[in-house]
């Protein structure tokens, strides 16, 4: 395994990239979502064109970056979890001497890059949902 400090600058830089991003772009992505379809086709087209904006440029990215520093790093995260219950598995309490903040903290920016994945991803459904609602060029029959 790399050095854990090295692995925990990478996942906690591209986390908080991720952040960043996420908490930049927030209130564009839930104001998209609060768009309401009319019921004529005709009239959702410019609400059509910027939920498709904010979809692509903003939520798609976010959601997409969020996942990838998980999938990264998960593969290590797990295997520090697995290490640390068979430390405790075979230390019991006594197992709290070989406690290692960094590697706790690895583990920490992984589960939260996890959960940001989730919910971007959730957010990137809804908008993919009112996409579908709001597209002018297809017929409300079909929708």
């Amino acid at each position: 395994m790399n050095s854990m400090n090295d692995l925990l600058s990478a996942s906690s830089l591209l986390m908080a990239i991720a952040a960043i991003l996420f908490s930049l772009w927030y209130a564009e992505i839930t104001e998209a979502l609060e768009i309401k379809p009319d019921q004529f086709n005709e009239n959702n087209a410019a609400a059509y064109k910027t939920v498709t904006s904010i979809f692509w440029s903003k939520a798609f990215p976010v959601a997409l970056m969020s996942l990838l520093v998980t999938i990264i790093f998960l593969p290590d995260a797990v295997k520090l979890a697995v290490e640390s219950l068979k430390t405790y598995q075979e230390y019991g309490i006594k197992a709290i001497k070989k406690y290692d903040a960094v590697k706790t903290a690895y583990c920490f920016v992984t589960i939260l890059s996890a959960v940001l994945a989730i919910y971007m991803l959730a957010l990137t459904v809804q908008l993919r949902k009112l996409l579908k609602e709001l597209n002018p060029y297809i017929s409300a029959a079909y929708k």
